[in-house]
């Protein structure tokens, strides 16, 4: 009867162990590349992305002194006795403590703002954003992109609250609340436009010269609206810039007694004459 050799058998069964390993670790590799914006979604940091090397460690080990019979010796001294290690546990000690020494914690974050208009949704492209971050007041130009990207913050206000607000010409933050950074560390930021406003003020007469209370004023179809006190005086606030041509209509006991033009003045009162 032939018998098999042993040695030959122990070699194969250390290859197939070591091609197993190989794919494991290709599989975990590919695992982080694929879903690697995701688990830096979930605040997964290098430290964590270095044991991905523990399967590639383990099947080094498994091919180099199972399949190849090399052999690794590493001995030392130090104030608690001497120490030596021999075999695959020194490669496993390699990739072990390499991934602690080398693979520091990550201690800053970026932080990316984008910045667009509300409710059309444009990208907005000029103008700076201003982050209050602890004591600090970072203050960061917008580019071509709509973005502004604060780099290099330290990693213990990622838990924090932030204050964002913006010096764009138009417009103005929507919300001046203060807001956590999100896992994704992408924060997107709304402005609204700030319209032309201009407050106008005046008095409603008769054709006798008699002062009109409750008198009714409606600016552009309803776009503005006000009522006169008793001494025939109103104030508003009208969504048009000074010089603005717009239509008024006065009404008093049910009955439409003016309408016209009227051009918005810079500081002067208007005088309504009613027919």
């Amino acid at each position: 009867m032939r018998v098999r050799d042993s040695s030959k058998i122990n070699k194969k069964s250390w290859l197939f162990v070591s091609l197993i390993g190989f794919v494991l670790t290709l599989a975990v590799f590919a695992a982080f590349i694929i879903f690697s914006a995701r688990l830096t979604e979930f605040g997964i940091t290098k430290s964590v992305y270095y044991f991905a090397l523990l399967p590639a460690g383990l099947f080094t080990a498994a091919f180099l002194f199972g399949a190849m019979r090399s052999y690794a010796k590493y001995s030392g001294e130090n104030r608690f006795g001497r120490l030596e290690l021999t075999g695959p546990v020194v490669i496993f000690a390699l990739v072990v403590i390499g991934g602690f020494v080398f693979a520091e914690p990550e201690n800053t974050f970026a932080l990316t703002v984008r910045i667009s208009s509300e409710p059309d949704n444009e990208i907005i492209t000029n103008g700076e954003i201003i982050l209050d971050l602890g004591s600090q007041r970072l203050v960061r130009k917008i580019d071509s992109n709509g973005e502004v990207i604060f780099a290099d913050l330290p990693s213990k206000f990622l838990k924090s609250e932030i204050l964002i607000n913006s010096r764009v010409e138009g417009y103005r933050t929507k919300s001046s609340k203060k807001i956590e950074i999100p896992k994704s560390r992408v924060i997107y930021l709304k402005l609204t436009e700030i319209k032309d406003s201009t407050i106008v003020r005046g008095t409603v007469i008769d054709l006798d010269g008699n002062l009109v209370a409750e008198a009714s004023l409606n600016f552009n179809s309803g776009l503005a609206a006000c009522t006169t006190d008793t001494e025939g005086n109103f104030t508003t606030t009208l969504p048009f810039s000074i010089g603005s041509s717009i239509l008024l209509t006065v009404s008093n006991e049910g009955k439409v007694k003016f309408r016209d033009y009227i051009t918005i003045p810079e500081n002067q009162p208007l005088i309504i004459k009613l027919d």
